[in-house]
């Protein structure tokens, strides 16, 4: 069952509505108000908690990037330079802003309504990258909810490009609300097309990447795709070293097993008022998970979107929690459950609590 959306839309969300998708590159000065929220977006993500195909045993992730036989129009660049002031270059960064298109022909996309599937995944993909450092970097790659699209997330995605982190959102051709026909959810095979982001990436698409630094992140039907490659066997992709599902859960419909034990960590969070009741949800994919390290941020009158992309000292105080763990996860040689805690602790809002499986105890 899906739920409706919010119909209180900003003018980001509403250029992405009418299908618009900008190719070509911008830069934007980031300040630390950026990391405070500046960029307000009142979208209410709709969330799946209905089925999904079962997953693909035979998974394969292509190692190249094959572009589409009918590409899109050719890029056009559009660069606004800030000049800054001051010392050495440091975060907050100012954010150069990209659109690439990838293509997957491995996989099919499905049909939408009457809209026709098609063979081949096209994913038209969002770069943010800090301004200035030449890599290589970090990565993040994060997933959309459903009926949804990446505009909507623009500020926690500056959040982590201010930081120093390449960030890589693609639009997925099942459920963005960018395409034509109704979004349909499949949870496996978005998983997958963020695998087959981060392999695009590796080869230095959108810059040089770190890739002993990857993370994925994904908000509610997103944060359900994340929770597939840290919990399900089929999903898991070894490359990946720190996991952010947000407001997502473990989906009916998808068999598992969630049993996988993997390498990276694990960062769950959710609002208590969370309107599509997702703070069970999303708790039981913190309880499942075999990860080692992990950490379970609840805050108290969250909401299921406002809570990542609004201008409140709330929204914004759970931003630079994202940050904190990314920096900490993906850090030399990782981090446990404890030092995980100990680098959010403590938050900047009292709203947000920071609790881990293995509190207080020796091996943390």
């Amino acid at each position: 069952m899906h739920h409706p959306e919010d119909t209180s839309v900003p003018r980001s969300a509403l250029r992405a509505r009418r299908g618009v998708v900008t190719h070509g590159r911008r830069r934007r000065a980031t300040t630390r108000a950026l990391l405070a929220g500046a960029v307000l977006v009142a979208v209410t993500s709709a969330v799946n908690v209905g089925g999904a195909r079962a997953i693909d045993d035979a998974r394969t992730v292509p190692a190249t990037v094959t572009e589409p036989t009918t590409s899109p129009p050719p890029s056009t660049t559009t660069t606004t330079t800030t000049t800054t002031t001051g010392s050495a270059p440091g975060p907050p960064y100012s954010v150069d802003d990209e659109t690439i298109t990838l293509f997957d022909p491995s996989r099919a996309t499905p049909s939408r309504g009457d809209v026709p599937g098609h063979a081949g995944r096209q994913l038209v993909t969002v770069i943010r990258r800090p301004a200035g450092l030449s890599g290589p970097l970090p990565l993040v790659v994060f997933g959309h909810g459903w009926n949804s699209n990446p505009t909507v997330y623009e500020s926690l995605l500056d959040a982590w490009a201010a930081a120093g982190y390449l960030v890589a959102a693609p639009t997925f051709p099942d459920s963005t609300d960018t395409l034509p026909g109704p979004p349909v959810s499949d949870y496996p095979e978005q998983a997958r097309d963020i695998s087959f982001v981060i392999t695009s990436l590796l080869s230095g698409r959108a810059g040089p990447v770190d890739p002993t630094r990857i993370a994925v992140a994904g908000h509610s039907d997103g944060g359900t795709d994340v929770a597939l490659m840290a919990l399900d066997l089929a999903d898991v992709d070894p490359r990946v070293r720190a996991y952010l599902s947000l407001s997502g859960e473990i989906p009916a419909g998808v068999p598992g097993p969630w049993t996988a034990r993997t390498d990276g960590a694990l960062f769950v969070a959710v609002g208590t008022d969370d309107e599509f009741g997702l703070l069970p949800r999303a708790v039981q994919v913190f309880d499942t998970a075999e990860v080692a390290p992990k950490v379970l941020l609840t805050v108290e009158g969250g909401d299921h979107l406002g809570m990542y992309v609004g201008t409140s000292a709330q929204a914004a105080a759970v931003r630079a929690e994202t940050v904190r763990f990314l920096d900490a996860a993906l850090g030399p040689g990782g981090a446990t459950s404890g030092q995980l805690v100990r680098s959010l602790e403590p938050t900047g809002d009292p709203s947000l609590v920071v609790t881990t499986s293995c509190a207080g105890a020796p091996s943390c």
